[in-house]
């Protein structure tokens, strides 16, 4: 017997609360007859999905498994209504666009006044996060469109690379030198690199886990926020590895200085990504095009340097 929309949306439920009783109440379902669903649901799987604890339930692994594809389920379930219900030939509805901090600080603003202005019934929702959280949130329905760097080789995944950019030594000029020369990797300033784990998540930083344990970082700091991360470099804390375009503003003003890293050059690949196997809306195609259009003026007018590998939307 294949599982109910109803079985998915209770146990959705109970596993987003950790508490039966609270679900219950939430659903507006009696607790012994949303016990009674769980335990029909668990005997037709054949698999325990939660552990009864004396507050609470947790998933168990089983559980944790039919939580991820419950939340994709019901997320396409709540598109598909969405889509039919104001369906016209006009692009309406939520549309939540995924960037990684780079895309933000480039392209965000711009990208939200071009929708008001050419798209005006849709309502835009903006993620900030690194690449590989936006993805994780792609795959459960909740990002419809990633900006990212360098994602998987997935077929859940359609990516469309937009530009591959070198990668610098940023920092304060006594820091990593005044010089514009770049710098070698082998010379890179050992226990005050800053935020390694922002440039992993990215899987920018070079091909391989041997380079990247050849960097000792900051042996106190370890910091998972862009903002931060630029207050700490401007207070002269560390240095960091990262795109011209990330710290454009902070360059411009030489608050911060930045050199190219040489032997090996680290580079990066930047792509818009969307759903592989998830019905396209109207307004789907429209935000595709509004912000692959804007990423590429982006790189053509210098204000996101690289080499820009998409001629047109």
């Amino acid at each position: 017997m294949p599982l109910s929309l109803r079985q998915l949306r209770y146990f959705e439920h109970i596993a987003r609360t950790g508490v039966i009783g609270h679900a219950a109440q939430d659903l507006g379902v009696a607790q012994s007859a949303l016990s009674h669903h769980m335990a029909e649901l668990e005997a037709q799987l054949g698999v325990r999905l939660f552990n009864r604890r004396p507050r609470g339930v947790a998933l168990t692994p089983a559980g944790e498994r039919l939580h991820e594809h419950a939340q994709v389920i019901l997320a396409a379930l709540e598109r598909a209504e969405a889509d039919v219900r104001d369906f016209t030939e006009q692009a309406v509805g939520p549309f939540v666009l995924g960037l990684c901090h780079t895309a933000t600080e480039v392209a965000a603003l711009t990208i939200m006044q071009k929708a008001a202005e050419r798209l005006p019934g849709i309502h835009l929702t903006i993620v900030e996060s690194v690449s590989g959280n936006l993805l994780a949130m792609m795959l459960r329905g909740e990002v419809d469109l990633a900006v990212a760097y360098q994602p998987p080789e997935d077929s859940r995944f359609n990516a469309l690379p937009i530009l591959n950019e070198h990668l610098y030594l940023v920092g304060l000029p006594q820091m990593i030198g005044s010089q514009d020369a770049p710098i070698s990797f082998d010379d890179l300033p050992q226990g005050k690199v800053l935020a390694l784990n922002l440039v992993r998540s990215s899987r920018s930083i070079v091909h391989s886990q041997f380079l990247r344990r050849q960097i000792t970082p900051h042996p106190q700091l370890e910091i998972e926020s862009l903002s931060a991360l630029i207050q700490a470099m401007r207070a002269g804390l560390g240095c960091s590895i990262l795109a011209r375009a990330t710290v454009a503003e902070d360059l411009a003003k030489g608050s911060l200085h930045a050199r190219r890293i040489k032997d090996p050059e680290l580079t990066r690949t930047l792509y818009l990504v969307v759903p592989a196997n998830r019905p396209r809306r109207r307004v789907d195609d429209e935000m595709r095009k509004l912000i692959s259009t804007t990423l590429v003026d982006a790189v053509a007018a210098g204000r996101w340097p690289g080499e820009r590998l998409m001629s047109s939307a």
